[in-house]
């Protein structure tokens, strides 16, 4: 593996846990609270179109690097771009995944509940974060293999 390939990828490992877990959840857990009201079926479906549209939106980043900057522009500009956009998509992965230190999902559950969230509204938002963070790792690792020709 390159070392710039290998050096993006743990980058945006360390900015998406750091950013997932301390500057996001407060953000984007009132604004779910927020939106959905007290709907849990609800605030299920706004953290599945949250999740997926951030994943279709970093496969389409990768997808157009690809296809307009990969083979005409020197590595390191090609590993930029594709930083760049990770840094808005892996936070939203960094967010699903459970604390070491804690119960699972803890961390997110409390957040929810600071926003004001109901226990089944805690529940479908940690269960939507929890199973969407592995297919997110995936398309990351998924794009850094094809731009980086692995």
């Amino acid at each position: 593996m390159d070392a710039v390939a290998v050096s993006s990828l743990v980058w945006l490992a360390v900015w998406g846990v750091t950013v997932g877990s301390l500057w996001l959840p407060r953000r984007y857990c009132s604004w779910l609270v927020r939106t959905a009201g007290t709907s849990v079926a609800g605030v299920g479906f706004l953290a599945v179109a949250v999740h997926l549209a951030g994943v279709l939106l970093f496969a389409l980043a990768a997808f157009l690097i690809n296809g307009l900057v990969v083979g005409d522009s020197p590595m390191w500009f090609v590993a930029l771009l594709f930083v760049l956009a990770g840094m808005v998509y892996s936070p939203l992965v960094g967010l699903g995944l459970p604390a070491r230190s804690l119960p699972p999902f803890a961390d997110i559950r409390l957040t929810l509940e600071e926003a004001g969230a109901t226990l089944g509204q805690e529940r479908a938002v940690a269960w939507v974060g929890g199973l969407l963070a592995f297919p997110g790792m995936t398309a990351i690792l998924a794009g850094a293999a094809i731009l980086f020709g692995w």
